[in-house]
């Protein structure tokens, strides 16, 4: 799903946005996919997508840059390696135009089928004290008709922003309160002023209303992991879970970190994208399984041919028919499934 905010459009337009749910495939060497895209108006002039792949719901993200200049559509896919945008023009009902994944460009026609789907979460304002100042961060709020919800911190230096980001949308889309904590400069030791300030959002996270306070967990990812996992036991009470995504782990001592996660008895579910060239998936993950031990709860799995983005990549099949990209089989399923458990307990 594309979800995204437009940020410089035109001021003035000559006719109403192009509001609406709009259907149609993507056709690349004989193969097609199917879309659907949503487009609202947020605020006067302003427009957010969101575009659904409805045969690889995994796919589905939040779109950066939206913009829209009578009669163009312009929006694109954050931060993935494999960037996915859309060049568009308005043509009544229809927008015609061109799909761009890396060097693959498709033309497609996309008709009007009436207004778009609301969506399935709305943002918030966050606000928290940290040192005396005001901090301000986006949760993402479920729209059902849960008074509460299990909550996901996601934190993220400069190398996961994207990530976060997009898995901040999935799960919010599934019923989970998100929201991404960012975390700047060199890797923090246990005691630092970084990793008490999440623990200080944390904290107030718990506070919230609609978070079921019982249920809140960190979501990690990369190499920084090992420098932040320490806040899921500084908490008071510990963590409820931890979610880490294609963390390497090259030694035993670099294991340490994620030993006391065992301790602790925090369920922890780690995923590893086997085709990420970034680290050593096999040893990392022996590692981590070693590491954590046999707290009942808690998985390591590995997901093969999928690259970093947990996505089987787009290739010609033996019939020289295009194989669209889709999501790494079982990845959202085993993430999704096993937060739900952890919510249920």
């Amino acid at each position: 799903m594309l979800s995204g905010c437009s940020s410089d459009q035109a001021s003035t337009t000559t006719l109403p946005l192009p509001t609406g749910h709009y259907e149609g495939p993507i056709s690349y060497q004989g193969t097609d996919v199917r879309v659907a895209l949503d487009l609202r108006e947020t605020t006067p002039g302003k427009l957010e997508a969101d575009m659904h792949f409805l045969e690889a719901g995994g796919l589905s993200f939040a779109a950066a840059k939206v913009r829209y200049k009578e009669p163009q559509l312009m929006f694109e896919q954050p931060g993935q390696r494999s960037q996915a945008s859309v060049n568009a023009i308005r043509e009544g009902d229809f927008l015609r135009g061109v799909f761009t994944l890396d060097s693959i460009k498709a033309e497609f026609v996309w008709v009007r089928r009436g207004q778009p789907a609301p969506r399935a979460y709305q943002e918030k304002t966050f606000t928290y004290s940290l040192q005396g100042r005001r901090q301000r961060l986006t949760l993402l709020v479920p729209t059902d008709t849960l008074a509460q919800h299990p909550a996901v911190a996601l934190l993220a230096d400069a190398a996961s922003a994207a990530s976060a980001t997009m898995r901040a949308d999935l799960l919010a889309r599934q019923g989970f309160l998100t929201v991404v904590v960012p975390v700047s400069g060199p890797a923090p030791e246990p005691d630092s002023t970084t990793l008490q300030g999440i623990v200080t959002a944390f904290q107030a996270l718990r506070k919230e209303p609609g978070v079921d306070s019982t249920q809140v967990g960190f979501w990690l990812r990369g190499s920084m992991a090992a420098q932040l996992v320490p806040v899921a036991s500084l908490t008071q009470p510990t963590a409820s879970f931890v979610v880490l995504e294609n963390v390497p782990v090259a030694s035993a001592a670099e294991a340490k970190p994620f030993q006391a996660l065992g301790r602790q008895r925090i369920p922890v579910l780690a995923c590893y994208a086997a085709a990420d060239t970034s680290l050593n998936v096999r040893d990392s993950s022996r590692r981590l399984r070693t590491a954590l031990g046999a707290r009942r709860g808690s998985i390591v799995r590995s997901f093969p041919l999928a690259n970093a983005d947990f996505v089987m990549p787009g290739r010609l099949n033996s019939d020289g028919k295009w194989s669209w990209p889709q999501p790494a089989p079982g990845f959202v399923e085993t993430m999704v499934t096993w937060l739900r458990q952890r919510a249920s307990r």
